[in-house]
């Protein structure tokens, strides 16, 4: 059995063992890892581990060179959990197929350090592991013997890696979000998917919908009333939220009223604004004329869009819970560690 079968089958079994403490305890140390969301997390990457699994079987087997780097390093952001997941089990292919002991070494941000370390930890104990042959190591810093980057997170981080490893291959993923390209033709169940896009993980992550684009005229009185159906009373126990949330309205009630304010809403501020990045507890939205406008938009855009929810790509419900092949900012990670080597 090659490392590709055993992964799927080994990291579904350690994924499906997480238990309620430890749950407890990511939320101890980041509040905005509340266990709903936490468990969320686990269920979309194991459901990815089981519905994709021929997928996977055939992408993880990858072919490298004698001379590929032995030293490979992530540096995690920490919006939402696990987010680096997708970067570890690249790495983890990728130093399955080297000929000589390759190294992992992760460097996890502060705000998601709880998870990590016990996965690998038990992935690592599984009987005929599949981290065979593999060291990974959790670093507090990326060590100098590094031969590859693999970066996401903020442009000033990014300059300093840049500076600090000139002529390192890095990997970068910066800054993006998403938008939703809506009809006014929705389901209540789409729209209770759109809900998801916008408030999973209380909006932190780079899928996540952050900028509606509406017909002229939109009424948001469905879409608001999903909201408060699937996430009111999540959204309203947690402190931190509710307090953006204060701060946002105040915030927009210093300003000129528009028509925004007719859709008022208890749990976040809707907002005419076609930036890609509002605060917390802030939902922007961008009328258009016809649907070429609202494209136009997206192209000129798509350097800083991560993902358009309501397309056949991107059904409503599902940017957080993409396939393997959607690689972050459209880079394919596979593709880059192998020709490390070449």
């Amino acid at each position: 059995m090659g490392f590709a079968s055993k992964f799927t089958e080994q990291a579904f079994r350690v994924l499906s063992g997480i238990t309620p403490q430890l749950l407890v305890q990511a939320a101890e140390k980041n509040p905005w890892f509340i266990p709903a969301f936490v468990q969320h997390r686990l269920d979309s990457l194991k459901e990815s581990l089981t519905g994709e699994k021929e997928t996977l079987e055939q992408l993880l087997e990858l072919e490298t060179q004698s001379g590929a780097p032995q030293v490979l390093s992530i540096v995690a952001a920490g919006n939402i959990p696990l987010v680096c997941w997708h970067d570890l089990v690249c790495c983890l292919a990728y130093a399955a197929s080297c000929p000589n002991k390759t190294t992992v070494e992760i460097k996890l941000s502060s705000k998601d350090d709880v998870l990590l370390p016990v996965i690998v930890e038990r992935l690592a104990a599984q009987e005929g592991p599949c981290l065979e042959g593999i060291s990974v190591q959790f670093v507090d810093r990326v060590s100098l013997q590094t031969q590859a980057i693999l970066f996401t997170g903020g442009a000033q981080a990014q300059e300093h890696y840049c500076r600090t490893f000139p002529g390192i291959p890095l990997l970068l993923r910066t800054g993006r979000s998403s938008v939703a390209l809506v009809t006014g033709a929705e389901s209540a169940a789409q729209l209770r998917g759109l809900a998801e896009d916008c408030f999973l993980y209380f909006g932190l992550g780079c899928r996540n919908v952050s900028l509606l684009l509406v017909p002229s005229g939109y009424d948001f009185g469905s879409f608001i009333r999903q909201v408060g159906i699937r996430f009111g009373s999540l959204l309203q126990q947690h402190n931190g939220y509710m307090n953006a949330f204060r701060h946002a309205r105040a915030c927009r009630a210093m300003t000129t009223i528009t028509a925004d304010e007719i859709y008022k809403s208890e749990l976040f501020v809707l907002q005419e604004n076609d930036s890609l990045f509002p605060p917390m507890a802030v939902l922007h939205y961008m009328e258009y004329k016809d649907l070429a406008t609202a494209t136009r938009f997206i192209s000129a855009n798509r350097d800083r869009i991560q993902c358009v929810a309501g397309t056949d790509q991107v059904p409503f419900g599902q940017t957080q819970a993409p396939l393997f092949t959607d690689y972050a900012d459209g880079l394919n990670t596979l593709e880059w560690l192998q020709k490390l080597s070449y």
